[in-house]
């Protein structure tokens, strides 16, 4: 849809470059962004084709995705199960929530110490 005459007189100038110039950057521009797109399109249907016809590699790809996620989960609550514990450590001198934080550690002890 064009502008109308009183519209087209009405438009500002361009500032640094003419609208021809404009109108060849925006085509090139254009015909790079399907360039893009093409070949990312293509790329994941390889991918996928590749993955998910065969059986193996489905089931090796998943099998490896979940051991990862296993691992990864452990090794992370670990860590910030020790890092709270260390900051209850360091917590036990303040007033209130110190005793708290003792009693809890009184707790776990007795817990440990039962056969």
């Amino acid at each position: 849809m064009g502008l109308r005459k009183e519209q087209e007189q009405r438009k500002l100038p361009p500032k640094h470059r003419s609208d021809e110039k404009r109108h060849d950057e925006n085509e090139r521009f254009e015909k790079l962004l399907d360039k893009l797109e093409d070949m990312t399109t293509n790329g994941r249907l390889k991918d996928m084709a590749y993955h998910f016809t065969d059986k193996k590699e489905v089931i090796k790809t998943n099998l490896l995705a979940g051991i990862a996620r296993g691992v990864g989960l452990t090794i992370g609550t670990a860590v910030f199960i020790g890092l709270f514990i260390f900051i209850l450590t360091q917590m036990i001198s303040l007033p209130i929530v110190g005793e708290w934080v003792a009693e809890f550690l009184e707790m776990v002890d007795q817990y440990r110490e039962q056969p």
